[in-house]
């Protein structure tokens, strides 16, 4: 979807441009083939430059500090804005009121994702944040201990339901827009019975937790795939920042979509432990379907044989037992450890 929005802007650089001009450049010219334009009044003219061609994913080259980041990121890095703010201001641009609804209607889906488009996406209902104001906003304990820090309990805006006895923990689409709110009881609960909910049901097909939140880590970036939401928030504890959630175990057709819209140089999956290979390579093969035009390295957390505790997350080991794993237990496909294995 990200993909269809930087189509849309390069197709409409009018549009770009008013994005551009909402956040402070200055001095924007369009030309046949790329815009330039100015940090600010006092900056180069022609100091950063966009190409309109051959740019599917819209990179901007700033010369002058010799920077190269598709426009979401480098107006993050560089405005100090959260990536929500960007794609809001992106919407107003276009006129769009729902994505969903504005690109289906189109039908400009196309080109390297046109055989992910043929399995139809479903309709992603979205909230207002106003549904999250019943609940308390305020840290929790029991996260704390599971090496969730009080400030990354802050940035995933984890609140408490009073009622319920539950750890709040609000779900986004890629556009970081609410889709749905999960729990998690706030106390002990026996092996085999619920532990998570959800408060507002939402299908966590279509998204990947942490990927709005730490877009700007993920580009061009290897990407750290967990299965639970609370290894994104253990490794934002850790200052970890590229890596996101399944929700689940299986990865989704939409979910691989997103991760290759950010044109990823490698992508690792971190499964809980017991967490079978064959699953763990049906996973990586549903990836390598769709990225066989591209360079993205694939590989997996080979706990085997390692004498690691059944279901524990790499995350949950703390930050030096994770980047033990991440520099010495990750086996890359075409490795000929991965190829002794199998």
């Amino acid at each position: 979807m990200l993909a269809d929005i930087k189509k849309e802007l390069i197709n409409h650089p009018d549009k770009l441009k008013d994005v551009l001009e909402h956040f402070g450049y200055c001095n924007i010219v369009i030309r046949p083939k790329y815009i330039s334009f100015g940090r600010d009044e006092k900056s180069s003219k022609k100091s950063i430059v966009i190409n309109l061609e051959n740019n599917e994913y819209l990179y901007t080259i700033d010369y002058a500090r010799n920077i190269r980041k598709d426009i979401f990121s480098y107006i993050i890095e560089q405005r100090k804005v959260e990536f929500i703010d960007v794609l809001n201001e992106v919407r107003h641009a276009l006129g769009i009121t729902d994505y969903y609804d504005f690109f289906d209607n189109k039908g400009i889906f196309g080109g390297f994702y046109e055989k992910i488009r043929k399995r139809r996406t479903n309709k992603v209902n979205t909230y207002d944040d106003s549904i999250l104001d019943c609940y308390v906003n305020c840290g929790n304990i029991r996260f704390l201990a599971d090496n969730i820090s009080l400030l990354s309990q802050k940035f995933f805006k984890i609140k408490y339901d009073v009622e319920s006895q539950g750890i709040v923990i609000p779900i986004r689409n890629q556009f970081g827009q609410l889709m749905g709110v999960k729990e998690r009881f706030n106390y002990d609960v026996p092996d085999g019975e619920m532990k998570y909910f959800y408060a507002v049901p939402c299908s966590m097909s279509q998204t990947l937790f942490g990927y709005s939140q730490n877009y700007e880590f993920l580009v061009d970036n290897t990407i750290y795939i967990f299965e639970a939401e609370k290894s994104c928030m253990q490794c934002y504890s850790y200052g970890i920042r590229n890596c996101v959630s399944l929700g689940s175990g299986s990865i989704s057709i939409q979910q691989v979509k997103m991760l290759l819209e950010l044109n990823p140089k490698r992508i690792i999956f971190l499964h809980d432990v017991g967490y079978g290979l064959e699953n763990i390579m049906r996973n990586i093969d549903m990836v390598k379907n769709y990225s066989r035009f591209t360079e993205v390295e694939l590989g997996y957390w080979s706990y085997f044989g390692r004498g690691y505790e059944n279901k524990v997350s790499p995350s949950d080991l703390g930050k030096e037992w994770l980047e033990n794993i991440l520099q010495n237990e990750i086996t890359m496909i075409g490795d000929e450890d991965d190829e002794d294995e199998l």
